[in-house]
């Protein structure tokens, strides 16, 4: 049950994600686009609300209920980077912006890789941190 609502979590993410962008760039309504933007986290606050109810209830922790923590994690620490990506796709492909970031090299290469491992290290912290307050 709890993988189903993982994946039910992730489509419904990129659904609010998508809507959002349309109602940015195409019908032209800002407010709507940012609460649909809002509503992203109150999806993985139903996830782990979920999962702890699911627990709570006497299932045992599972591989499933890792997978949720981590899942949290990862949307903490790469949630406005996931948007942002996709903001840049939607104007590329849909508005014919070309607006994509530069190849980096160097010094901004390697400042750029080290706040790679630092939000890795971010997600993987949150999630062990959830984990451990479901279990």
């Amino acid at each position: 049950m709890i993988t189903i609502l993982i994946i039910l979590t992730e489509i419904g993410f990129w659904i609010f994600i998508l809507a959002g962008l349309v109602m940015r760039y195409l019908l032209k309504k800002e407010k709507l686009s940012l609460w649909l933007f809002g509503m992203t986290p109150l999806i993985d606050l139903l996830l782990l609300l979920f999962t702890a109810f699911d627990l709570k209830n006497g299932a045992d922790a599972n591989f499933a209920h890792g997978l949720v923590a981590i899942y949290i994690g990862v949307s903490i620490a790469y949630g406005k980077q996931m948007i942002r990506w996709a903001d840049r796709q939607f104007q590329y492909y849909f508005l014919k912006i070309d607006n994509r970031p530069k190849k980096l090299y160097g010094r901004e290469r390697g400042k750029k890789e080290m706040l790679g491992l630092f939000r890795h290290l971010m997600a993987f912290i949150i999630g062990g941190a959830f984990l451990g307050g479901m279990i």
